[in-house]
């Protein structure tokens, strides 16, 4: 729905990054989308964007994970998606996508502002969209995703640093198990590397379209990383 917009100041937004879209700890359907806090630091070569240890989690659906997906690997697709439909759209209205906010949240939902400008009469336009599908159009053209400070203030999550760091020396045995797993499945993953660099581009190719045909991204984006390694 098309809207005049609210009225958010700049410097109440703050900016996020798309991290990661992972399966969902509370059902089976669904899946998180993981955005992460940017902040800007300044040194001799000017103003950088740094992500900080703090995020938020969006609950999304299989169809709109897929989407985000594509876009974070940069996978082929057979037939447009829905927000690629959505841009051919925006081409051919003359309309472009300037940034997507998350201006709202209620009841564990959150709202995001779709903000565009319409070249034909010089117009900012503003159309809400659930957050999934703005974020997957903001990857695709590379425009900037905010939050609302306060919202994210109110919801956001840290990193636990002792994971990063490992399991302490009084952790459970469990901790280790999982780091035993972890050393496994690395192996496997080398040896399915291998595996790979031995194949032919075409036998890439025609591996890639069967991954991505199937849904299985985590396979798509070895095998489009394998692919550009070879240029």
């Amino acid at each position: 729905m098309e809207t005049q917009g609210p009225n958010i100041e700049q410097n109440s937004l703050i900016e996020l990054r798309v991290e990661n879209v992972l399966p969902s700890p509370q059902t089976t359907d669904a899946f998180s989308l993981i955005l992460r806090e940017l902040r800007e630091e300044y040194d001799e070569q000017g103003t950088h964007q740094v992500p900080t240890n703090r995020y938020i989690s969006i609950i999304i659906g299989q169809s709109e994970a897929r989407a985000i997906l594509v876009e974070l690997n940069k996978l082929p697709t057979h037939r447009p998606l829905t927000h690629e439909l959505f841009h051919i759209l925006s081409l051919h209205t003359r309309c472009d996508l300037l940034m997507v906010n998350i201006i709202h949240y209620e009841n564990g939902v959150y709202y995001a502002d779709m903000v565009l400008i319409n070249h034909q009469n010089g117009k900012t336009i503003h159309i809400d969209a659930r957050p999934s599908d703005a974020i997957a159009l903001a990857l695709k053209l590379g425009v900037m995703i905010h939050i609302r400070s306060d919202i994210f203030e109110e919801n956001y999550q840290s990193d636990d640093k002792e994971s990063e760091e490992g399991p302490a020396f009084n952790a459970p045995m469990e901790a280790y198990d999982r780091e035993g797993l972890r050393e496994e499945k690395q192996s496997r993953e080398a040896e399915f590397s291998i595996e790979l660099a031995e194949m032919s581009k075409e036998e890439l190719q025609e591996l890639l379209e069967a991954a991505v045909d199937s849904e299985d991204y985590e396979l798509a984006e070895k095998i489009q990383h394998e692919l550009d390694k070879r240029g």
